[in-house]
């Protein structure tokens, strides 16, 4: 199906009016049939073109129709001057669209970007207006030919031979001068360096040509023209730019061997006319020996003599081992081959952990700490082939300082360039190359190379990185284990200390009950009090005036699972502690004081009952995790039973909850047998505190003593004691002392219990006739 609209059917149209001209002129069959098959390939080309950008589809179609009409104008006859002038029109056109091409290729992204003077078409234009004038001079003796006397013919020849010369001369100079503009953008350089190259060799092939007089320079020059734009075209749109780079080395390697022998053949052709055959095939031997050759001698135009490539190859291949670690240190191993300077080697850096990895010259991998700069990541990833360049950014350090640093960063280590690895996640890492030397710029090729080498690794440096990470966490974990396991022996000795330091302070404090207790209900009051600790359960004291419950206490708190906590003590009877702001301070409430411990609380019925509460809230109801210790016990004290108490309004529900076991405790009344061991402990305590020897008891006392009834209990034995300890001469209390400080032998009247109190049965006092 033929093409559709203006853009093909004009330049048809055109075409087929060139050659059927040719045809007629040259007469026989063979221009028309040519003529019919520039058509079909014309229509080939147009729809060929249909898939290339805007600007590289019209400088193709331009530079073919070119080529078209330049080859239908040369089928007719020599000499005519209208084919001549269709002839030069289709070179000026191949040529324009060349030098276009050549100033409006694409850049591929990133930091650099094309600068103005680099697409300038001035060079466009000037071809285009030599051109004009050497197609103007043959149509003007073609359609006025009654002024062909006044036109010399040879001026149509001259007017063709400086437009192409000129023409040369052009594309070598914009073709350098994109080379010199836009050498640092990967791709664009090679395809400058392809045309510079192409450029020159139409010039060098066609000028000796001419110089020689192989043929006539109108003929020889403007074919130079059309096959040095055409390959311009070619290199500016063709969609691979490294094609460009791999098709000129075999180019410039056919040409430097091709060319002598081509133009040796033709003089030799000219000047032995009688031996034409054995030249010509002389120089068929010749030229296929040239093909053979072709390789081998374009290899050393590869780029650094093709060791990156080659390196770079290597090291692709290297990174397929099996093992992450062994394909990371073979592909470093791989990648020295860059660069035979001492100490120049590449490395791989990773970023999760900031790691640099590199290899030794006895081919063993180092992992060392690194941190790259952040912006080296986020300004790879935006440039062609993920490569950022040295070149590149000393290039545009000037228009933007935010890449000094970089600069300064990648001149510190002589790095030539780095290639981002990425993975789903992102930026892993980057391969830094070394310059070691080098100083020709980066080509695509070697791009590419680094960037599928980059591609490769990625999966290897995320296990790797995985690999490392676990690696330091193990690490970390074992060196915390470590601490968390130096703290533990600290504060387990700390609490073994502190808990041994509680235990004795209870032990103290219930020595003097434990140490006295022969008496049955002594015993059995202690015996209760045990079972009730180890059921950790809360405990009420029913305590009568003057028995000190905080003995009894210790010893039910030494029988709990809490006996290394704090037994903390606190009287109700005191104004600081029935104010609830004391119990809500984080660091002085008695109940924060005693975690872990017991708390106990004397005549809890003197507290008010919202304390009451409080008290029961914060024991039971403590936050989670706001201490590894148990929670505190409750011991309360009361001079009644809790639920007469409750009947009077002075004991919160709460309480009688909380405390569920009762203990009375015995009245020292019913202790008769633990009378003399008290006495004796309360003497020796006074004596002490009087600075003297520890006092005895005379039997006769001790009769008088345990005969007497002591309504205050403990507190009013202490206090005679010291009254006796006050006056007594000899080693041991006498009755005489008893009667100086004022002791009534006789037994008080024994007072009303409190209200609704159990009463005790009074017992015959025991004697004693035991001496001290």
């Amino acid at each position: 199906m033929l093409p559709r609209g203006r853009g093909f059917w004009l330049p048809t149209a055109g075409l087929a009016y060139v050659g059927v001209t040719a045809s007629v002129l040259g007469g026989g069959p063979w221009p028309g049939l040519a003529a019919a098959m520039l058509l079909v390939i014309a229509a080939w080309a147009y729809r060929r073109s249909e898939g290339f950008r805007a600007e590289a589809r019209t400088t193709a179609r331009a530079n073919f129709w070119g080529l078209a009409i330049f080859l239908a104008a040369r089928l007719g006859p020599e000499g005519n001057a209208a084919l001549d002038a269709a002839a030069n029109m289709a070179v000026g056109t191949t040529a324009v669209a060349g030098l276009v091409a050549l100033a409006r290729i694409s850049g591929p992204g990133g930091i650099l970007a094309p600068p103005r003077a680099a697409r300038s078409l001035d060079a466009a234009l000037l071809a285009g207006f030599v051109w004009s004038v050497a197609t103007a001079l043959p149509l003007t003796y073609a359609l006025f030919p009654g002024q062909r006397v006044l036109l010399d013919p040879l001026a149509v020849d001259y007017a063709t031979t400086s437009a192409a010369v000129t023409t040369l001369i052009l594309s070598i100079a914009a073709a350098y001068r994109l080379r010199v503009l836009r050498r640092f953008e990967l791709g664009v350089g090679d395809r400058a360096a392809g045309a510079l190259a192409l450029s020159f060799t139409a010039f060098a092939v066609a000028v000796p040509a001419t110089a020689l007089d192989v043929a006539a320079p109108d003929r020889v020059l403007p074919i130079a023209v059309l096959a040095g734009s055409t390959l311009l075209t070619w290199a500016s749109i063709i969609a691979e730019p490294t094609t460009v780079s791999s098709a000129l080395r075999g180019i410039l390697a056919v040409t430097m061997l091709g060319t002598p022998v081509t133009l040796a053949a033709g003089l030799a052709a000219r000047a032995y006319p009688a031996h034409a055959g054995a030249v010509v095939l002389a120089a068929t031997v010749v030229a296929i020996a040239v093909g053979l050759l072709g390789r081998t001698v374009a290899r050393p135009l590869g780029p650094e003599q093709s060791r990156w490539l080659e390196s770079l190859d290597a090291a692709g291949r290297a990174a397929l081992e099996p093992a992450p670690d062994a394909a990371l240190r073979a592909a470093l191993e791989a990648l020295s081959g860059v660069s035979s300077k001492p100490g120049a080697r590449a490395e791989i850096w990773r970023s999760h952990p900031e790691e640099v990895l590199s290899v030794d010259v006895a081919g063993y991998l180092h992992v060392e700490p690194g941190e790259a700069p952040a912006r080296l990541y986020e300004l790879g990833l935006s440039e062609p082939e993920r490569t950022l360049r040295t070149d590149a950014l000393r290039e545009v350090e000037v228009r933007k300082p935010e890449v000094r640093g970089l600069v300064a960063w990648f001149e510190a280590r002589d790095a030539f360039s780095a290639t981002i690895v990425t993975d789903d996640a992102g930026a892993t890492g980057f391969i830094l190359l070394p310059r070691a030397g080098r100083t020709s710029l980066l080509t695509l090729e070697e791009a590419r190379a680094a960037r599928v080498l980059a591609d490769r690794i990625s999966a290897l440096l995320t296990v790797t990185s995985a690999l490392s990470r676990a690696r330091d966490r193990e690490r970390a974990a074992a060196v915390r284990l470590d601490t968390l396991e130096t703290d533990r022996e600290r504060l387990t000795s700390a609490l073994s200390g502190g808990g041994a330091r509680h235990r004795a302070q209870a032990e103290r404090l219930a020595a003097r009950v434990r140490g006295t207790a022969y008496a049955p209900a002594s015993r059995l009051a202690l015996e209760e009090l045990e079972r009730a600790g180890r059921l950790s359960a809360g405990i009420a004291l029913v305590t009568p005036p003057g028995v000190d419950a905080t003995s009894w206490a210790a010893h039910a708190h030494l029988a709990s699972d809490r006996a290394g906590g704090p037994l903390v003590v606190c009287d109700a009877t005191q104004t600081p502690e029935r104010a609830l702001e004391r119990w809500n301070d984080p660091e002085h409430s008695p109940s924060r004081l005693a975690d872990g411990g017991t708390l106990v609380v004397l005549d809890v019925d003197a507290l008010p009952l919202a304390v009451q509460e409080h008290i029961v809230t914060t024991l039971g109801a403590r936050p989670e995790g706001a201490s590894a210790l148990p929670p505190a016990g409750l011991i309360v004290t009361t001079h009644a039973p809790l639920e007469t108490l409750a009947e009077l309004g002075k004991i919160a529900g709460s309480i009688r909850r909380a405390a569920a076991r009762r203990v009375a405790l015995p009245s020292l009344a019913d202790r008769a047998e633990d009378l003399r061991a008290l006495v004796l402990e309360g003497l020796a305590r006074a004596s002490l505190r009087l600075g003297r020897e520890p006092l005895g008891v005379d039997p006769a006392a001790l009769r008088l003593l345990v005969e007497h009834t002591f309504t205050g209990n403990e507190l009013e034995l202490d206090a005679l004691c010291i009254r006796a300890a006050r006056v007594a001469r000899g080693k041991a209390v006498t009755p005489e002392d008893l009667a100086a400080i004022g002791f009534d032998p006789k037994s008080p009247p024994r007072p009303e219990p409190t209200p609704a109190a159990p009463t005790t049965r009074r017992r015959a006092p025991r004697r004693f006739l035991r001496g001290r």
